[in-house]
């Protein structure tokens, strides 16, 4: 019990943050458009924009930089494997054409073993193989999820680019603070003030 207080003594005391008025430069001003033009052209590039204007405006480092890699491995994850399994795919409907026009042949060795009802629909769990359907749809799936996270890239940049400028003053506060009610009741209080 006794540590669960002391966490949550820890935590609370790293929540309670307000930012400093006095560094907010007024004279610069941060273009959400260009923020969101930069994530298209290069995926990332917006989060660095963005992270320049959080060190200009607010005086605040390592707000926003760090999103970028998170954006290139999803879209090195989906890219590379929806290419792999288009690869598959490809390689299995050549194959499968081929047998159609040349009865009792293989296009390639590596299907030899294979039916051609395998070739469509297997789902080999042990040889790590999937037939032609199971291959093409998870092209599809991975091809959305790389839209997916090139467009949340692209938003991520126009809303953070709102926020370069957001006013954070002392006279808006939240803060998270330790309760006792009584000996026994512990609690965390949360207060807002608006001055």
């Amino acid at each position: 019990m006794k540590k669960i207080i002391c966490i949550i003594l820890f935590l609370s005391s790293i929540l309670t943050y307000a930012a400093d008025s006095t560094r907010i430069d007024t004279s610069y001003h941060h273009n959400r458009k260009k923020a969101a033009i930069l994530s298209m052209v290069v995926p990332g590039l917006g989060s660095f924009y963005n992270e320049y204007g959080h060190r200009k405006v607010q005086g605040r480092a390592h707000v926003s930089w760090w999103r970028a890699p998170i954006y290139w491995a999803g879209l090195g994850f989906t890219g590379y494997f929806a290419y792999k399994n288009g690869i598959q795919a490809s390689r299995l409907k050549k194959e499968w054409l081929f047998r159609q026009d040349n009865p009792d042949q293989f296009w390639h060795y590596e299907y030899e073993k294979l039916s051609d009802d395998e070739l469509i629909n297997s789902t080999k769990k042990n040889d790590n193989f999937n037939g032609f359907n199971n291959s093409s749809k998870y092209r599809d799936y991975l091809i959305a999820g790389f839209a997916l996270v090139y467009v949340l890239n692209i938003t991520d940049a126009y809303v953070d680019a709102h926020f370069v400028s957001f006013d954070v003053s002392q006279n808006l506060t939240l803060s998270f603070q330790p309760k006792m009610y009584s000996p026994k009741n512990y609690g965390v209080g949360l207060t807002l003030n608006f001055n």
